[in-house]
């Protein structure tokens, strides 16, 4: 939809959970006649450009948050070496918590492994072109300084939490599974957006 006003209305609530409940049990189901009749209904245009299924890891859990206004919506799936302590309340608390974390930071993925090759590619041309007419021994230090810092704000991993700055997301999680006697592992993410181009 494109406006606060229909997003918060009854029908397109109803609406969205139809077709969430629909896509979940047939994920190949044609929306395109619920679609038109609901944009027929409300007066205003509604595009459904992705939907996405998360499941838990092994012994792991999902959790998911939508943000104040309904824009912006998260699911996380964490797995665990064990379903010891799994529920327990610091473990989904963080879990809400970097949900919370990614609605508010947009990470292009987990770790720096997942980055695609043409996106490191294009920063590292980036910063070879700001590091030009610097010493060549310079050049490397200054394009892996940048590659860091691109890493550092797109990679959920080696952000700082937004709730303590001085930790990343890396470190929190260790923190937590120390706490939980378990090793946690934040399998994925699947950050959504209304009115996001796919």
């Amino acid at each position: 939809c494109e406006t606060d006003f229909v997003a918060k209305n009854e029908d397109f609530i109803s609406f969205s959970s139809e077709v969430a409940a629909e896509l979940l049990s047939d994920p190949s189901v044609d929306l395109e006649e619920k679609r038109t009749g609901q944009v027929a209904k409300i007066g205003e245009n509604i595009r459904i450009s992705r939907f996405e299924v998360l499941e838990p890891a092994g012994n792991g859990l999902v959790e998911s948050y939508v943000h104040t206004g309904s824009k912006v919506a998260v699911l996380i799936s964490l797995s665990s070496d064990s379903e010891d302590n799994i529920n327990a309340n610091s473990v989904v608390e963080m879990a809400r918590d970097l949900c919370m974390h990614i609605a508010a930071t947009s990470p292009v993925c987990v770790s720096r492994e997942e980055v695609p090759t043409d996106l490191i590619e294009k920063e590292k041309d980036i910063a070879l072109a700001q590091a030009e007419g610097k010493p060549p021994q310079a050049i490397e230090k200054i394009v892996q300084g940048k590659l860091d810092k691109y890493f550092s704000t797109s990679c959920l991993l080696e952000q700082p939490f937004v709730k303590n700055p001085d930790q990343t997301i890396s470190q929190l999680l260790e923190l937590v599974s120390k706490e939980a006697g378990l090793k946690l592992k934040v399998e994925k993410f699947i950050r959504f957006q209304v009115g996001e181009e796919v």
